[in-house]
């Protein structure tokens, strides 16, 4: 039997419940964008020139999907800074919003420092730990959201008090429409793709079925697909304990299409997805159509997975999606928990004792 037909031995391979966590994402953004719109803030947007999101791995990528989706909307610069400094040009006219999930990830901790020192506009966001600590020490404004959620399945929590934060401020519209559509679309989501879905006709199962045992590569296109690229690398990664290829267009039209052409390539092994938006540039349409040829040619197998939904959120967020349960999948045929993140608890425990 296909083990992805059979959605009771999938959950009892996934102890961590992470497919309940996909499961449960419709219901995360309804709760995060209340999260948002009670959160208690007191910075002021007005003479604000700059944004930057602090944060890492799943604490970061709400940043920049907010970023990649609202590049055509703000009128100042945002940037997802993921590290332990910040730019030199932050300082009291630029707004800083802090996102750690548990409020210990170091490298977020150190770039909220040197923030403090700039007298940046600090909105703090997490669950507890260090960063709550210092914001309540600081006085710095703080949105509290729920725990328990491995930082990568908190995805909802990360971007929709950030798109309602900006909008309260005044940098944007109103999410809410885009908000609810979201909702609609990713509940459609868990409807075809969902673990009680049979492997025929469910897509992220097929598309799994396809990735496994290949490289994953996945390109998308500036500036919004191009950071949903990175989210399905970031949970074929975690999830299934597999190394995934990531890139956009159109810079990988200047450098590494040319790699797809040589002895060293590896089309043999890769499986290629691009990401199709409805918003995507006329000209890049082309180009994804020159480079799936190119790429065709070099032996490997191409597909493409198109957004869905009446809104830039709820496209962006439906595929989105489509990566978070093809990733959970992949993780059930290559028998592993998706759950668990080893090497980076090793990591983090060598880095401690360095100290």
């Amino acid at each position: 039997m296909n083990l992805l037909n059979d959605a009771q031995a999938m959950r009892e391979r996934d102890p961590g419940g992470m497919s309940r966590h996909l499961e449960s994402f419709p219901a995360h953004l309804a709760e995060a964008h209340e999260i948002g719109r009670r959160a208690d803030v007191t910075v002021s947007g007005e003479g604000v020139t700059s944004i930057v999101v602090l944060g890492m791995g799943g604490s970061a990528i709400g940043g920049e999907l907010a970023s990649g989706l609202l590049a055509s909307e703000l009128r100042v610069p945002m940037e997802v800074v993921r590290g332990y400094a910040v730019p030199a040009y932050v300082g009291p006219d630029t707004l800083v919003l802090v996102s750690s999930y548990s409020g210990n990830t170091e490298e977020t901790l150190s770039a909220y420092d040197a923030a403090t020192e700039r007298d940046g506009r600090i909105v703090c966001s997490t669950t507890g730990g260090e960063v709550a600590r210092l914001a309540s020490e600081r006085g710095h404004d703080r949105v509290t959201i729920p725990g328990g959620l491995p930082p990568r399945a908190a995805l909802a929590y990360s971007l929709v008090p950030t798109l309602v934060i900006l909008a309260r401020l005044g940098f944007t519209g109103d999410p809410g429409a885009q908000v609810d559509d979201a909702i609609s679309v990713t509940e459609e989501t868990v409807r075809l793709c969902g673990l009680d879905v049979p492997a025929d006709g469910n897509p992220a199962k097929e598309l799994a079925s396809w990735f496994a045992g290949r490289v994953p590569v996945v390109y998308g296109t500036a500036p919004m697909t191009s950071v949903v690229a990175t989210r399905w690398a970031g949970q074929i990664s975690e999830n299934s304990k597999t190394v995934a290829h990531v890139n956009e267009l159109p810079e990988m039209n200047h450098n590494e299409i040319v790699g797809w052409s040589g002895p060293g390539a590896f089309a043999g092994e890769g499986r290629v997805v691009f990401l199709r938006d409805c918003d995507d540039h006329p000209r890049v349409v082309h180009r994804i159509e020159i480079t799936r040829d190119e790429i065709a040619r070099a032996g490997a197998e191409v597909r493409e997975v198109r957004s869905s939904g009446e809104t830039r959120l709820g496209r962006l967020l439906s595929l989105v999606g489509m990566g978070d349960f093809t990733s959970f999948y992949l993780a059930m045929l290559a028998g592993v928990d998706p759950s668990p993140v080893a090497p980076i608890d090793r990591l983090k425990k060598s880095l401690s004792e360095l100290q």
